[in-house]
């Protein structure tokens, strides 16, 4: 019997090999450690089973010829131990299946998120041990094996499509975010340290910039930046007038004048052919934004402002891993601010913020600004202030930097899928994209003039949830009250008036989106 489960075991090794996956099961060998009184075997959540256990359950006296599981988990990951005995284990997964056999409690299966399983062969004196991620929640069961492959296809029906859901993602990256929360308060440094520094040179690198400055927020990066050059009263700062508010508010905050810009009313990004017009001696900077993830024209600009001392200030609080050229957003321009806002396509679990440069002296200066003008404890050079990205965010987005690549490379497939599915639809405008952009799509936006409410509320009776990026321009807000005039900037005001963001997430399904896509075309058809 044992000689056949190796050979089974075995085979089963050998069909991964073949097919060059990755094992849907991960086959773990416990660290056991005889003494005189026993044999202890110890099974570590950061050494061997990669995730917090927050469940464990046993099996035993199994009757000849039963089995159990016999279902499916959506979120939930296992690690199975054969403590006594010996027993089959399969999993299915995107129609594979693995069987392995545990026959020795030196040895554990590792199985994660969204498998089928079942437990068979049970002998007669075997005891099983399962630790789990979570808790028992019936909802992440999946217990019919139709249902299940269903599931696992992405064929099942969709009635509703919320615009985003954070829980998913959470739950997909759960274990790995609570394993990194754990080794901050264990190492008892909440402030500043290891773990920011580690991701403050991941996402420079990342970014293609030399220095990363972690700060509370996107705005405290924009109005830092600022406040480093020394831009202040008596100075110019071009921004669009097609951008959130806090583009605006981070130059009144240092006493700078804006100078909106007008936006191209395919992409929403500032309008390259009016820049020019808006520059004069005063101008001290420059913020282009690459609004919806989707990168700003950076040679067009560098052209405009020429050998004038005009710094240049990305905001890139939208376009993490964004590209212009082949080169990411934020090592573009003179510095670059980011937020990690949740909602961001690298969100932390709160706000969080970031400033990118290539230059040491800004770098060295905002640092010391977020640090209430200091360098040395207590001894303060410039009024300064508090931000900072705390160790438990850093940590949190270390772990969903390794993810951020793919994240993006699923949100261009859905663009891409609704491109395809909207392109013939008249009366929809869809967003606008360079040849030498990549977007991220951090809002997918599409223009439906004359008709964006009634849309929008068609949509939400049939339960779909949408967004508006943004309903009203920057020179038309309260807070700007007799500074502009409704018809200064046209296109920023048509686009308040017509967009429309539709979902898109790296956690939306095919199915989902072409849910949206069919409710759209039922409006456009009427």
């Amino acid at each position: 019997m044992a000689k056949t489960r190796k050979a089974r075991a075995n085979s089963v090794g050998e069909a991964t090999a073949a097919t060059g996956a990755d094992p849907l099961v991960q086959l773990i060998e416990l660290q056991t450690i005889p003494m005189p009184n026993g044999i202890l075997g110890v099974a570590e959540v950061s050494k061997h089973i990669g995730f917090p256990v927050h469940r464990a359950y046993y099996i035993r006296d199994v009757p000849t010829g039963e089995s159990r599981g016999a279902h499916g988990h959506k979120a939930l990951r296992q690690c199975f131990l054969c403590l006594r005995g010996s027993v089959s284990l399969s999993i299915s997964k995107h129609g594979r299946t693995e069987t392995v056999q545990l026959d020795r409690p030196s040895q554990a299966a590792v199985v994660p998120a969204g498998c089928w399983r079942d437990l068979s062969d049970f002998s007669e004196d075997s005891v099983i041990i399962v630790l789990a991620s979570d808790e028992y929640d019936e909802a992440d069961y999946i217990r019919d094996h139709d249902d299940f492959l269903r599931w696992d296809a992405g064929d099942e029906p969709v009635t509703a499509v919320s615009y985003l859901d954070l829980s998913r993602g959470s739950r997909a990256l759960g274990p790995e975010i609570e394993l990194a929360m754990r080794r901050v308060l264990r190492s008892g440094c909440l402030i500043g340290g290891p773990e920011v520094a580690d991701f403050e040179g991941r996402f420079a690198l990342y970014s293609g910039a030399e220095h990363m400055v972690g700060l509370g927020n996107g705005l405290d990066a924009l109005v830092l930046a600022l406040k480093a050059w020394g831009i202040g009263p008596g100075d110019e700062v071009i921004v669009p007038a097609h951008t959130f508010v806090a583009t605006s508010l981070a130059v009144d905050e240092v006493g700078a004048t804006q100078v909106l810009v007008d936006v191209e009313p395919d992409t929403g990004l500032m309008d390259m052919d009016l820049v020019a017009g808006l520059v004069t001696e005063r101008t001290r900077a420059i913020v282009p934004v690459h609004l919806y993830g989707h990168p700003v024209d950076m040679d067009a600009l560098r052209a405009v402002i020429g050998k004038r001392d005009i710094k240049i200030l990305e905001d890139a609080c939208q376009a993490h891993g964004a590209r212009y050229k082949g080169r990411r957003c934020g090592g573009l321009g003179d510095a670059a601010a980011f937020s990690f806002y949740p909602t961001k396509n690298l969100g932390a679990l709160g706000d969080g913020g970031a400033l990118l440069t290539g230059d040491p002296a800004t770098a060295e200066a905002v640092r010391t600004l977020a640090n209430y003008g200091s360098r040395e404890k207590y001894r303060h050079e410039v009024p300064g202030r508090n931000s900072r990205l705390d160790p438990l965010q850093a940590a949190v987005l270390a772990a969903k930097l390794d993810h951020l690549d793919a994240w993006n490379a699923r949100r261009s497939q859905l663009a891409l899928r609704y491109f395809l599915g909207l392109a013939d639809v008249r009366g929809l405008e869809l967003p606008g994209v360079r040849a030498w952009a990549e977007p991220v799509w951090h809002v997918f936006p599409v223009r439906a003039a004359g008709v964006r409410d009634e849309l929008q509320a068609f949509l939400a009776a049939r339960g779909v949830g949408t967004n508006i990026h943004y309903p009203i321009p920057v020179h038309l807000q309260p807070c700007y009250a007799g500074r502009w005039a409704a018809g200064d900037y046209p296109v920023a005001e048509a686009l308040g008036k017509s967009l429309l963001s539709l979902p898109l997430d790296p956690t939306h399904t095919d199915r989902e989106i072409d849910f949206v896509i069919a409710r759209l075309r039922e409006f456009f058809a009427c």
